[in-house]
């Protein structure tokens, strides 16, 4: 969220990263005797350490961030994660001072740190460069207190309200934040930049809580204050939701706005006014889409014409955004639609409004819809602040039905949304004005992927032969936008890599090419070869992985609790086909039963191991209906999956006869 205090003082009102605690100046802290001798803790369990105690002041009146953190290191995991302190801050804006800390061993010996931070850089994007102090505690052993403090100087012109995300990486048994605002003459002047970069005065400081029941932020004289008690940490599962939009939260912001509804009717009308100004159907435009269409077509065939050529614009998203400087050397101009069709060059969003502009001018309504990166954050209405907004997508009525698109996605298939932007809130255009929508889920037609080997065995069980997968939907638009984000040979290196962790040990496959690479309106088909060793001989016997894309598979969820829900991203269809031709000799001595595992309403599974004369087929199939599960309903998703993977972890014997195979001449008996 920018700011500035006219005239000529700029605010910048920016989210500091709140992995490490702060505190109040004060001296260091005694630990009590229980806390030097603790060895574990009965709060946290199996912790590899625990805060004592984290405190963090922000002073938007003296303009500075104070942090300290009084830290019990439980384990060797705790000493690898956290003996280095990592200070981050924005370079030109900001510096690091007063950095202090001790380590205080379980005998109470307390070994000072005397060193200095080394600076390194976190991330350059455009004018912005993000660096990090970074200092080693000295000494740390487990059983060791890590105790260290830093302030954040910022300059007189700027200013830092704060956003606390609670929760931390690990337990913390007490917790203090205080927050000072700058006072109500310069809040008076203080300039917030809109939905479109245009400045309102910033009349209020506002903020928003989700807290613990019974916690709140108590408002003084003094400022802002909260102290809260026993925090568990965030979650570290795999295959969970953005976890900072769940987590218990306080975020200070200015704003010239006094409730939620005022703030998004007002953003959202001036976001709305201009979209529909720069995806105007103009005369250009107009005469774009009668290239493009025929006079016959349905609005169906319309679109999707429309939207082919819109997927031919160059996406700066995934190439490269050029400067504007490069821009007015090269006489380009970005203001409407149309300069976007003339350039055939543009960003995610202007293509999006580009889509829009064309459907319109072909005679369909068309709406505008603003959502969030549900990988990254989901939109929260209590927080007044557009920029939790990333993405646009568009709504195109055909026929009476509203149809999704996503056209800012290069390659994108037709009538679908990354799955990023699928189940998300957003800000729509509709008839009814603006409003709050969610987009629509996916279904499992929506993205499926088949797989068919076709091998040969020879008697020692050496195979060779040909991997055709085909791909529609997520998995196609995955490999598709690998290739143009990077190339194509770095795209089909990626996808042999991919395959080669799925397929059994032994066996090596070697990517040859990709059919429909820049052609969304196809499956996407990767062609790969195989050759290299898939089975065990025994005597007399070959014994070989039943599910050969699942030979090397990790189970999905070993832990029997979860604390966070499960977002598995996106509902598909998976289906394996591998038929393995046997040499002479080798014979089908037993495979395994077929097996049917269903997760009522959710998902189903099913696979089947047939065997004809010389060779045998296995026909698997897997079939996930939702993405998205509460935490009372793991225990059954741990199951389902559970016993798919027993499943997979079947065998297939083979009978190996010396004499048929001298006989044929492909053995030696041995």
């Amino acid at each position: 969220m920018n700011c500035r205090i006219r005239p000529g003082f700029l605010v910048f009102c920016l989210t500091l990263t709140t992995c490490l605690p702060a505190l109040a100046w004060a001296d260091w802290t005694q630990p009590t005797p229980d806390q030097l001798k603790m060895t574990s803790d009965p709060a946290a369990p199996d912790a590899p350490a625990v805060y004592l105690f984290r405190e963090e002041i922000v002073d938007d009146h003296e303009h500075f961030h104070r942090v300290y953190a009084q830290l019990k290191i439980l384990t060797e995991k705790g000493k690898e994660e956290f003996s280095d302190i990592q200070i981050p801050y924005e370079a030109g804006v900001a510096n690091i001072r007063e950095v202090a800390g001790r380590t205080i061993e379980p005998d109470g010996t307390v070994v000072p740190f005397t060193g200095k931070p080394y600076s390194k850089e976190l991330m350059r994007a455009g004018g912005e460069r993000i660096m990090a102090k970074v200092f080693s505690m000295p000494n740390v052993q487990v059983g060791s207190i890590l105790e260290y403090r830093w302030e954040l100087q910022y300059d007189d012109n700027w200013f830092y309200p704060p956003d606390w995300i609670i929760p931390q990486d690990v337990f913390v048994h007490k917790a203090h934040y205080h927050f000072i605002p700058a006072d109500a003459y310069k809040m008076q002047y203080m300039m917030v930049k809109d939905a479109l970069g245009k400045e309102s005065p910033a009349n209020q400081l506002l903020y928003y809580q989700n807290l613990p029941q019974g916690e709140k932020v108590r408002e003084g004289l003094d400022g802002y204050d909260l102290v809260v008690e026993d925090i568990q940490p965030i979650s570290d599962e795999d295959w969970s939701p953005p976890l900072a939009s769940f987590a218990y939260r306080v975020v200070f912001y200015y704003s010239p706005q006094f409730s939620g509804a005022d703030f998004w009717k007002t953003e959202g009308k001036i976001w709305s006014k201009e979209v529909d100004r720069f995806a105007d159907p103009s005369d250009k435009i107009r005469a774009a889409v009668a290239q493009i269409v025929a006079p016959g077509d349905t609005d169906d065939q319309k679109l999707e014409k429309i939207y082919a050529a819109v997927m031919t614009v160059e996406n700066t998203r995934f190439t490269r955004e050029h400067t504007a400087e490069e821009n007015r050397a090269e006489g380009v101009q970005v203001k409407t639609a149309a300069d976007i069709w003339a350039q055939k060059r543009g960003t995610d969003d202007e293509i999006t409004r580009l889509f829009i502009a064309m459907a319109r001018a072909a005679g369909m309504k068309a709406d505008a819809m603003i959502v969030t990166e549900r990988n990254r954050s989901l939109l929260n209405t209590g927080y007044l602040y557009w920029g939790q907004l990333e993405d646009e997508i568009a709504i195109v009525n055909v026929g009476g039905k509203e149809i999704y698109f996503d056209p800012g996605q290069r390659y994108c298939e037709y009538g679908k949304l990354h799955w990023m932007h699928t189940l998300v809130l957003g800000i729509r255009q509709s008839d009814k004005g603006l409003e709050i929508g969610l987009t629509p889920a996916a279904t499992y037609q929506d993205n499926q992927v088949l797989r068919i080997a076709e091998l040969t065995m020879a008697p020692d069980g050496s195979v060779k032969g040909i991997v055709r997968v085909s791909m529609n939907g997520v998995e196609a638009l995955r490999w598709r936008q690998d290739a143009l984000t990077n190339d194509e040979q770095t795209a089909k290196q990626d996808f042999e890599a991919y395959l080669q962790k799925l397929v059994p040990s032994g066996v090596q496959v070697k990517m040859d090419h990709f059919i429909g690479l820049t052609d969304p309106a196809s499956a996407l088909m990767a062609v790969v070869n195989v050759s290299g060793n898939m089975g065990t001989r025994t005597g007399k016997r070959v014994f070989l992985p039943a599910a050969f894309f699942q030979a090397n598979a990790k189970p999905l969820f070993s832990s029997e609790t979860r604390k966070s829900p499960v977002d598995l991203h996106y509902p598909y269809l998976a289906r394996d086909q591998v038929t393995v031709t046997l040499a002479p000799g080798l014979t089908v001595d037993s495979v395994p039963s077929q097996a049917e595992v269903p997760l009522p309403q959710r998902a189903d599974f099913k696979v089947a191991y047939v065997s004809h004369g010389d060779h045998y087929v296995e026909a698997r199939l897997v079939a996930l209906g939702v993405s998205n599960f509460k935490v009372e309903e793991y225990p059954g998703l741990r199951k389902f999956f559970e016993s798919v993977g027993a499943q997979d972890q079947q065998q297939i014997v083979l009978k190996f006869d010396p004499a048929a195979a001298m006989a044929s001449g492909t053995g030696n008996g041995q």
